[in-house]
């Protein structure tokens, strides 16, 4: 009899733990995780870990990235784009709210540094929610590296800001 309920009580333990998990993002679904040179360790140390949890499963609709220079005037431009240009006017409008910062010019004074602003696009239930945070793949001298992020969500015909520490001016619609 003893022996019946601690193997019934293992089975509703277990059952309750397979409930409360996540679904796991589909198998051929794109996710940050298997974006090449994606740098997902900087993503990681620069946002909340729950909000680290939900992107690393989500599938991502598009992912562009706009390099900005130090040099002064310069315009940012497009280094990727996979989304067939439909939001690369979004990409390029919020790289020009990111500017290098702090860069040391012991390393080499003949190159000016760059700084490469990523934009994730993700569909989600109430429209599209995007991912702005800028990286510096030429800081390596510099250690651990910190963004700011931006997150918002585009609806009613306007971004709306929910969360991340960047306070962005506004931006295009998607898709124009």
């Amino acid at each position: 009899m003893r022996t019946a309920f601690l193997t019934l009580t293992l089975l509703a333990a277990c059952a309750s733990n397979v409930a409360a998990a996540k679904p796991p993002a589909p198998v051929n679904a794109r996710t940050i995780q298997n974006l090449p040179d994606f740098p997902l360790g900087h993503l990681r140390g620069s946002i909340s870990p729950k909000l680290y949890k939900s992107l690393i499963i989500s599938p991502v609709t598009a992912w562009v990235i706009a390099q900005v220079s130090s040099s002064p005037g310069a315009p940012p431009k497009l280094v990727r784009s996979d989304a067939g240009g439909a939001f690369d006017a979004l990409a390029l409008d919020m790289a020009k709210g990111w500017n290098a910062v702090g860069y040391n010019t012991i390393e080499s004074r003949l190159s000016k540094p760059t700084l490469n602003v990523h934009l994730l696009i993700y569909k989600i239930a109430d429209g599209l929610m995007a991912v702005n945070f800028s990286h510096n793949d030429e800081a390596f001298h510099a250690g651990r590296q910190y963004s700011d992020i931006w997150v918002g969500v585009f609806k009613g015909g306007q971004w709306t800001r929910i969360g991340g520490t960047k306070v962005m001016r506004q931006s295009p619609e998607p898709y124009r």
